[in-house]
This record gives structure tokens, sequence and C-alpha cells, in this order.
């Protein structure tokens, strides 16, 4: 079993909530461990709320931003795992005893668990929903394709894993969803804890809430580039589910990549969408089709989707014969 753990925390401007992080993590950390600070180009001196401790180690760069500051973190882990943890968040005690077992299995190369939202103020809607979807995803593969279904800061990695697919890449989209997209692609497995690991701090100042590169929009590119690698890498004929608004750019982009689309399900019928037919749901019944895409966005259709499809597909897989998308 991989033993060794190195902690990577990334830290810019952050000195105020620094301290209290890094001795969350030492304190649920074993002596061989190591805590790997990364600051990125601060100027409220980090190191001053460092406690001291042989097994942390600050890095110093310019202000290149969060993924040059993980890959130069990284360059430098000896831990056999890296356990991520943003700066302004807390470890609660018995993450790593609760996540090192699960790396027994040589498939799984990420491992993520519950976080608890905290907030100076109220946290906001969006935030509590998202962090409710996430607790109660034992499997994120199964809506892999809906938004990230790992918390980052809560996920413990296997560092040959993310060593293969050469680590985290910069671009204008979320580097963790990236990551755990080609490690699913690679053939990994992860998994979730169904217990909390991490108070999760939200902010103004988040990256998560201001920067592009989280934005929603960003997600998309994403999404289509694991579908044409992966189940559609070859033209398929695909049935797609959802409303008019969220169909659309799937449509769009599965005509534009070559796809043949017979139909599209939805609960209004006598209607057609780019000269496609809406039928009911029933018409899965006896629909021929390769791969079934479900893209809705109101909150609770999915549950219903699903349960419709066990009820007149009971032969289809999610995540291998259809997908949730969003």
């Amino acid at each position: 079993m991989p033993t060794r753990v190195s902690w990577l925390i990334p830290v810019r401007d952050g000195a105020q909530w620094l301290g209290a992080a890094v001795r969350s993590a030492l304190a649920d950390s074993l002596p061989d461990d190591e805590l790997i600070v990364v600051d990125d180009g601060s100027a409220d001196a980090p190191e001053s709320v460092l406690p001291a401790d042989p097994r942390i180690r600050l890095l110093h760069q310019p202000p290149l931003g969060i993924v040059a500051a993980l890959e130069a973190g990284r360059a430098v882990a000896g831990g056999d795992l890296i356990a991520r943890l943003d700066c302004d968040d807390l470890v609660i005690p018995g993450r790593l005893a609760a996540q090192r077992p699960l790396f027994c299995d040589p498939a799984i190369a990420a491992v993520g668990g519950q976080a608890r939202a905290i907030s100076d103020g109220d946290v906001p809607e969006g935030m509590a929903h998202y962090v409710a979807w996430v607790n109660g995803l034992l499997d994120p593969h199964r809506e892999l394709l809906v938004e990230s279904p790992m918390f980052h800061p809560a996920t413990t990695l296997r560092a040959s894993a993310v060593a293969a697919i050469g680590g985290y890449r910069q671009g204008p989209f979320p580097e963790d969803y990236d990551l755990f997209l080609r490690l699913a692609a690679a053939g990994f497995r992860l998994t979730n804890l169904q217990r909390e690991v991490l108070f999760w701090r939200d902010r103004p100042g988040r990256l998560t809430r201001t920067d592009p590169r989280y934005a929603r929009a960003a997600y998309l590119p994403l999404k289509q580039a694991w579908l044409a690698n992966g189940p559609l890498r070859t033209p398929r004929r695909v049935v797609l589910w959802g409303g008019n608004r969220t169909c659309r750019p799937w449509l769009r982009w599965l005509l534009e990549a070559g796809h043949d689309v017979p139909c599209l399900v939805d609960l209004a019928p006598f209607v057609s969408r780019r000269e496609r037919p809406v039928v009911r749901p029933e018409a899965i019944i006896t629909e021929r089709f390769d791969l079934l895409l479900v893209a809705v966005g109101s909150r609770g259709a999915r549950d219903e989707i699903r349960a419709r499809i066990r009820m007149l597909r009971p032969d289809l897989v999610e995540g291998r014969d259809w997908f949730a998308l969003s």
C-alpha cells in the first residue's frame, strides 16, 4: 500500500488562513509525510505564519498561477500520494487514515470525500447545492460529464498516475476537472469517501468565483473532448434527451462532429429541432442508437430521467450506454 503522503498547498496572499490549514494537515499526518507550500508571488509573507515543523517545505515562485504552483510542488514531492489542500480550507481529522487504504487497489488514482461548506456569512445557494451533489456521489464516474464530481482540495491522488498523464495542464479551463477527466480517460478509477474530510471555505476572492477558467462555459469543451476521444471517437448514432436550451449546444456539436442524431427526447412531442423529430421518452424502447445523452439543467430533472430510463430500458448502464450532461 502506498504510504508516504506529500501535501500540496498553493498560496497567494492567503496568510490569514494558511497557518490554520497547515496545522490541520500536520495533525492528520504521519511522521514520514511532508507538506509542500508553494508561494505563488504572495505579498503577505506566508512564511511568517508557518509552524516550526521539519515536515514543511516552502517554495517561492513569481505569481505564475495555480497550475504552475501545483506543478512546482509536484516536481519536488517525494510521496507515493499527493494530498491536495487549499490555503483557506481545513482538514477534518481522519482524512488520510480513511483515504490511504483505498490505494491498495492499483486501479484507483484519486480518492475524494465529502466537504462541509463554511463561510463568514451565509453559504451561497449555488455552492450549497454543489456541495450536496458531490457529497452524494460515491462513484464520480457516474456523473463525470455533469460537473467536477470531486472536491479538489479534499482529494488525495496517486502520484504515479498523475505523472503518467502529464500532471496538471495550463489552459482556459478548470485544472482540477481536466485532471479528473484525463485520469478517467486513461483507465484509472476515481472514488469518493462517504465521510466528511474537509471544511471548504467560501469567500469572495476564491478563484472558482473570480476566474473565468472556472465559469460554466469553460467546462463544455473539456466534456466534448472527453466524449470525442472516448465513446464518440467514431461516428455514432446518438439520441439526445433534454429541453431545448440545454440540448441546443450539444445537438449542434454532435451534428458538426458527424454523428447521426435520429431524434430528440422530450415531454413535448410533435415538434422538431434542426429537422430532428422530438419524441416521447417511451421511444427509447424501440429506437435504435449507440449512445444516449441526457442534457438537462433543472435540479431534480436528472434523477427523474434516471428513474424513467431504469423503467423503460433497464439494460442501459449509466456511464457506458448513457451519460448525463449539463
